[in-house]
């Protein structure tokens, strides 16, 4: 299902989103911006942004109006993990708000994503929008930080671009580096394999990816329980460079394959962002730490006697 409207001379010049919502008052900015990502608002049947100016006598179409008008069957769960989302909240100023994102919810969603949390940023706190800065893969968790307006966002992403945040994660793997800390060190490149795409090694590549590794415990089953810093910032870089020295995270198979799993241990990604250290924009240094979900902390019991 489709419609098809053309602009008027009295919408000239109005931004998308605007002129989008003069059609359907009640339709969220959230869902017109996942609609403008997923291609299904077209403006003279090409790619548009929210912010693009429509002159009169463009043609907009906006695909599956069936789901703009079941939007509200889906409040309930929307709801719920809004309510999941402030229920995580880590830490929270002027500039940022940090949350604690549980393995499973997706950042930013693409084209068979219902839901993620992009599209509920103008819930969390009324009258609010945040504003995304970095991302974490769908089934890691951890601390992750929302700008609270524009201009902190450009000033965190040009802090994370250059590397000024620090990032350690812990996880936990099928296998046992060699050394008990070190870097890994080899480029990435994203190449479809077998119809998937996958980020894997690639000496020829231009972007060169570092992960700093320390173990904490050498766990039953040959398992390593680690602390990771990634020092570049790529997809799925501490997945492919684990994978690549042998010691796939737990739980991921797309990376791992068999060696990934353990028999008596939950097949869940065994990934957590535990902290993150920044400077705000105000010269103010803070440190963001969130607790490993539950199925990591029962793995640990499972693997591991008490600590010495």
């Amino acid at each position: 299902m489709e419609n098809v409207k053309t602009v008027s001379v009295k919408d000239n010049n109005v931004r998308l989103d605007r002129y989008i919502r003069r059609i359907f008052p009640n339709l969220k900015q959230s869902v017109i911006e996942k609609f403008l990502r997923r291609e299904l608002i077209k403006v003279d049947g090409c790619k548009a942004k929210s912010s693009d100016r429509v002159n009169s006598r463009q043609t907009i179409t906006i695909k599956h109006l069936d789901y703009i008008k079941n939007t509200n069957s889906e409040r309930k769960y929307n709801q719920e993990l809004v309510n999941l989302l402030k229920d995580n909240i880590l830490y929270e100023d002027e500039y940022i708000l940090a949350i604690n994102k549980p393995a499973g919810v997706i950042v930013q969603g693409g084209m068979k994503v219902k839901i993620s949390i992009s599209d509920l940023l103008d819930q969390i706190k009324e009258g609010e929008t945040f504003k995304i800065v970095h991302r974490l893969d769908r089934d890691t968790s951890g601390a992750i930080i929302f700008a609270r307006n524009a201009n902190v966002a450009r000033y965190l992403m040009e802090e994370f671009k250059a590397r000024r945040v620090k990032k350690t994660y812990l996880a936990l793997t099928s296998g046992v580096p060699n050394k008990n800390r070190g870097i890994i060190d080899y480029p990435l490149a994203k190449k479809c394999i077998s119809g998937q795409e996958k980020v894997v090694i690639d000496e020829n590549s231009f972007r060169n990816a570092t992960t700093r590794f320390s173990i904490i415990a050498k766990l039953e089953h040959n398992v390593a329980y680690l602390e990771l810093q990634p020092i570049t910032g790529r997809t799925h870089q501490l997945r492919a460079h684990l994978a690549h020295i042998n010691c796939p995270i737990l739980g991921d198979g797309k990376y791992g394959g068999r060696k990934a799993f353990i028999n008596g241990i939950v097949n869940k990604i065994h990934l957590h962002s535990c902290s993150l250290s920044l400077k705000l924009p105000n010269d103010k240094k803070i440190a963001i730490t969130a607790l490993p979900p539950e199925h990591i902390k029962n793995s640990l019991e499972a693997l591991h006697p008490p600590f010495e």
